[in-house]
């Protein structure tokens, strides 16, 4: 029998990844050992005083076809942008974070300017002005990082170019006992966060997302704040100011909800998902966790009785994990995948995803 290989063409659930060509996203993926596994690790886990259990439903459908302990050739990479005109219009929230819609800043049609200024102040003996993108060329980096919501689905990813905070901070002669800073947008808005914090999660003042630079049709600055494994709220817009303060407690940071905790995506979709008897399959993804790296992607076709668990060795928690996984199979039937992940810390997704296609 000649086998063909069949994609389920990515391009559904939120934002896209997009690959620079498939074939140089395949070569570029780390192939892993995909080993059956039902082992429920990490299906229950606390917060504080709560508990919060991960399990799958045997729904006992017997209309489905059930295929235990599937292999498959995983592949994945921690590649991929999402395209700027979809980077800022998944969720609608705070018109000032990066969970908001529009961002005319990012869009070809906008007739702004660029504005690279901030000002800085606060508990420092002598407040300053300075143009970032104008810093040397040392002191710029560029840096390939996710943006994620506290809820909701992966949000994005994207090569940024900036200054790291820790540059203008430097710059600053600190008073005594300073430990929050205050990174404000141009009609006010700000998120206290522990000095200390920005600095060890190596937070940017961004110029440049994309290649692409920034502009704004308001007055201030078209500077952005980002931050890795730091949730989208943080990633202030438009920044004009920052404010270096000493506070009687640092501010307590915001963290993923539990819940939304190590997300993951099927990017699949066709009208008409019906593939032949030996056919290769290929389904593909996301996942990420702000907080702990992806360390498998699992897969199961028998609701959940037993699971094939591919390896993400080497994956890191400041970037998404694009996976794919490709088998075949030689019964006739209606089929249902389910897909979770599981992090370096033992926590298995709490939502997992699930795709219907059939075999004929």
């Amino acid at each position: 029998m000649i086998q063909r290989n069949r994609k389920v063409f990515a391009g559904a659930a939120g934002a896209v990844l997009l690959l620079s060509g498939s074939g140089l996203a395949l070569n570029a993926m780390n192939p892993a050992a995909a080993d059956a596994s039902d082992a429920p690790t990490g299906s229950t886990h606390t917060r504080n005083a709560n508990t919060l259990e991960a399990s799958w439903l045997d729904l006992g459908d017997d209309s489905l076809v059930k295929a235990s302990d599937v292999q498959g050739t995983f592949v994945f990479n921690q590649l991929g942008t999402t395209p700027n005109d979809e980077l800022f219009n998944v969720f609608g929230a705070a018109l000032t974070s990066m969970c908001s819609k529009p961002a005319v800043e990012l869009t070809d049609k906008a007739e702004g300017v660029a504005n690279f200024y901030v000002n800085v102040g606060g508990h420092i003996k002598k407040n300053f002005s300075i143009d970032v993108s104008e810093l040397s060329e040392d002191a710029s980096q560029e840096m390939l990082m996710a943006c994620s919501c506290a809820t909701g689905a992966p949000f994005g990813q994207a090569a940024v170019l900036g200054i790291p905070l820790a540059s203008i901070v430097e710059m600053a002669d600190l008073e005594d006992g300073v430990n929050t800073i205050t990174a404000y947008g141009a009609d006010g808005f700000g998120q206290p966060l522990p000095l200390r914090y920005a600095l060890e999660q190596n937070a940017m003042l961004v110029y440049q997302v994309n290649g692409q630079e920034l502009t704004s049709t308001a007055d201030g600055s078209s500077l952005q704040l980002w931050m890795p494994e730091t949730v989208a709220r943080y990633f202030t817009r438009n920044i004009t100011d920052i404010e270096l303060t000493r506070q009687a407690e640092e501010p307590d940071v915001q963290t993923v909800d539990p819940c939304y905790r190590n997300k993951i995506n099927l990017l699949n979709y066709a009208d008409d998902c019906t593939f032949a008897v030996g056919d290769e399959i290929t389904f593909e993804g996301v996942a990420d966790d702000l907080g702990s790296p992806i360390a498998a992607i699992e897969f199961s076709f028998d609701d959940g009785r037993t699971w094939t668990s591919c390896t993400t060795e080497g994956a890191t928690a400041d970037k998404w994990v694009n996976w794919q996984f490709t088998t075949a199979f030689d019964q006739i039937g209606d089929y249902q995948m389910t897909v979770r992940a599981k992090t370096a810390d033992g926590l298995v997704s709490p939502l997992a995803a699930t795709l219907e296609f059939h075999v004929s």
